[in-house]
């Protein structure tokens, strides 16, 4: 079924079992994005799961992507999900249980075109849900989370949509305390990330962002909480949104470098006396969430300060204050109001702004190679797909060559010893390490058919690292 947006105004409601917010489990974000997908499609009357239909053409609009590979993506995360399973913690009888779920019972794919004319109105997988996943997504009555989609599409991390899902199971309360290891082994990340600054970096700090940014929540400040000297834990502060301020947006403006915007307000026709109402509250908001440190510890009159949010945003107002904090701890400022204001006037910066930006912009470039990587996996994999298609014992042909390679040769000859047998093609298929060295021995063997794909590639890698040294 294609993706309706009509009615209500395009509000579509994901409503989830607490159970399975907590579940451990692992997704990428074509896999978050799939299965979130099937969730708008259930009705919350619904007494059985259907067969459910995704067009590429809905995924692509609902969640803005500008992707040439979008299909191959569509269809490799629905694949992938065939595999995945979540998994449900509970106590009977004095012990930690766990209940495993298989996700999806059978997809539908297109596995290739014939006649190209065709081509969008097959574009769609059909998805059918395990029944026992029924108590986790159907006749819910208590211990439930319910969300409107359209504050996560604009998500990029799948960890992003785990955190903002466990804050809303407490929106009511406006905190929560969230453990280090329960994240991670949620999430399925316990041997990732071993430094907590890693984490914080990768994990934590995008999803503040985000969530932020595109949801109908605001993260006021997360606390470390320790014991001794390691951080095992973090409290969220957060608040809902006014109506205004929550309401999903489709147009943003252009986002400036290091600045989060605020969304485009829908066109009016008339203007009304109300209509500065979100500007107000907008500065409200930003002068109830800096008066104790601007007008408290700085002694920035508050007449001042309200004139000056007239002009600047959170991220400008917070660095002032960053800058002045660590000036003042110098020694080297004497008037805090004065500087406050001068340095969010100038836009006054310091070694570690500078550095902090640096990092920024490494992150960034770093999160630009791994999603170029990605990208290069899948095509060549849809490339070696193709050409095992085309040529049956190029897998044998690369397995053979493997054989005469002393360091390889090894490796084999001690799996088959473990296991007793010699290996197969499948054995290759199943085995990690064997599995990757089949394939990048079809490249070589087949070194003209990813040429050009390899030197396209080499070349946005040489750019991007070029734009991290500039």
């Amino acid at each position: 079924m294609s993706i309706k947006t009509k009615k209500n105004k395009g509000l579509k409601l994901i409503k989830k079992a607490n159970d399975l917010i907590e579940a451990r489990y692992r997704f990428d974000i074509w896999e978050t994005r799939v299965f979130t997908t099937v969730l708008g499609e259930i009705h919350h009357k619904d007494e059985d799961f259907r067969v459910y239909r995704i067009y590429l053409k809905d995924i692509i609009k609902e969640f803005e992507i500008n992707n040439g590979d979008a299909y191959e993506y569509l269809r490799q995360a629905t694949r992938s999900l065939m595999n995945k399973k979540f998994y449900v913690n509970y106590e009977h009888d004095g012990a930690v249980r766990e209940q495993i779920y298989h996700i999806i019972r059978k997809a539908d794919v297109m596995k290739e075109m014939i006649d190209e004319s065709r081509r969008e109105a097959n574009e769609y997988v059909d998805i059918s849900i395990e029944p026992e996943m029924k108590p986790l997504l159907l006749e819910l009555k208590s211990r439930f989370t319910t969300y409107d989609m359209r504050n996560i599409i604009k998500f990029k991390s799948s960890y992003t949509l785990r955190i903002y899902e466990h804050l809303k199971q407490y929106e009511n309360i406006g905190k929560r305390s969230l453990d280090i290891e329960y994240l991670k082994r949620i999430f399925e990340i316990t041997t990732e990330y071993p430094l907590f600054a890693n984490f914080y970096q990768k994990v934590i700090q995008p999803a503040y962002r985000d969530i932020n940014q595109h949801t109908d929540l605001t993260i006021t400040h997360i606390e470390k909480q320790k014991v001794g000297k390691k951080v095992d834990g973090l409290l969220f502060f957060f608040k809902s949104k006014n109506k205004e301020d929550a309401k999903p947006y489709k147009k943003e403006l252009t986002p400036q470098k290091g600045i989060l915007t605020l969304p485009l307000p829908e066109p009016i026709e008339e203007k009304k006396e109300g209509d500065n109402m979100n500007q107000q509250s907008e500065k409200d908001k930003l002068f109830l969430l800096f008066q104790n440190v601007v007008v408290g510890e700085f002694g920035v009159s508050p007449t001042v300060f309200l004139n000056e949010l007239n002009n600047y945003n959170e991220g400008q107002i917070s660095k002032a204050i960053r800058v002045t904090n660590r000036a003042k701890q110098e020694g080297k400022v004497k008037n805090l109001s004065g500087f406050f204001i001068e340095a969010l006037r100038k836009d006054f910066t310091d070694a570690k702004e500078e550095q902090t930006k640096k990092n920024q912009h490494k992150e960034y470039i770093q999160q630009q190679l791994e999603a170029l990587q990605d990208e290069q996996t899948l095509k060549i994999n849809n490339k070696i797909r193709d050409l095992t298609a085309q040529y049956p014992a190029l897998t044998q042909d690369a397995i053979d060559s493997l054989r005469m390679n002393p360091f390889f040769k090894s490796y084999i000859e001690k799996r088959e010893k473990i296991l007793e047998k010699t290996l197969g093609v499948e054995d290759f298929r199943q085995d990690k390490k064997l599995r990757e060295w089949v394939k990048a021995k079809i490249v070589e063997l087949k070194n003209q058919e990813f040429e050009e794909m390899l030197k396209e590639y080499d070349l946005k890698v040489k750019q991007l690292n070029m734009s991290e040294k500039g």
